[in-house]
């Protein structure tokens, strides 16, 4: 489903129900027109027909992005669906996906070559769990994968009971699960530091709501634990 349709500044992202251990999280892959037309897709979600027919209308899809070891299912999909286009992976991804020649596999401090107007900054909760966020420079939207949950509602008791034990229900932040993956916390705190000097306003996240304003001070407060 088709959910910001951000045009005039070529921004778009596409949600996706799922659930995972009994809670609807949902997912959500996020699409960018790079300056010179091509598209980044970050997350893959699903290929279906529709979805493939809005990314012809869009552009063709000329980079995609697997940002960390949880959002990598349907990589190949695309790749059999876009061959020409560049693949990259975050640390762990490769091995999970063997059939999936990628482009490059890379590791913090490096950066995928997609041209001028995206900016890319890592979090890492350990060596091992690393996660490339972009930010959109002109929307100044951070786009996530698992940095930060922004489940605002839910569908069902036994749902909202699992996220709610997650600590992911009406809050933004990290999930308890992903705080628990945060063993490395200078490593981690650093990396948000990083993060908030980008200043984004909006944040687009894998799970739960798009948060359309206030990113910068919502990263702060989510990882004020970390950061005191």
């Amino acid at each position: 489903m088709l959910e910001l349709d951000d045009n005039d500044s070529g921004i778009w992202t596409f949600h996706q129900r799922l659930s995972v251990m009994g809670a609807e999280i949902g997912t959500r892959m996020t699409v960018v027109r790079l300056s010179d037309g091509g598209l980044l897709v970050h997350s893959p979600i699903r290929l279906t027909q529709e979805l493939e027919q809005k990314l012809a209308s869009l552009g063709r899809v000329e980079h995609v992005l697997a940002p960390n070891l949880d959002h990598y299912l349907f990589v190949a999909a695309f790749k059999r669906r876009y061959p020409h286009a560049r693949f990259y992976a975050a640390p762990g991804v490769a091995p999970k996906v063997p059939d999936v020649r990628f482009d490059a596999e890379l590791r913090f401090g490096e950066t995928a070559p997609v041209g001028d107007g995206i900016e890319q900054a890592w979090f890492r909760s350990n060596h091992e769990l690393q996660e490339l966020v972009l930010l959109h420079r002109a929307t100044n939207t951070l786009i996530t994968a698992d940095l930060a949950f922004n489940m605002q509602a839910s569908d069902g008791l036994i749902s909202k009971l699992m996220l709610k034990l997650n600590d992911s229900y009406m809050t933004f932040g990290p999930s308890r699960f992903c705080r628990a993956l945060i063993t490395e916390p200078d490593m981690a705190r650093s990396d948000v530091d990083a993060i908030l000097a980008l200043k984004p306003e909006r944040v687009i996240v894998a799970h739960g709501e798009i948060l359309h304003a206030g990113a910068t001070s919502a990263i702060e407060r989510g990882y004020g634990w970390l950061r005191s």
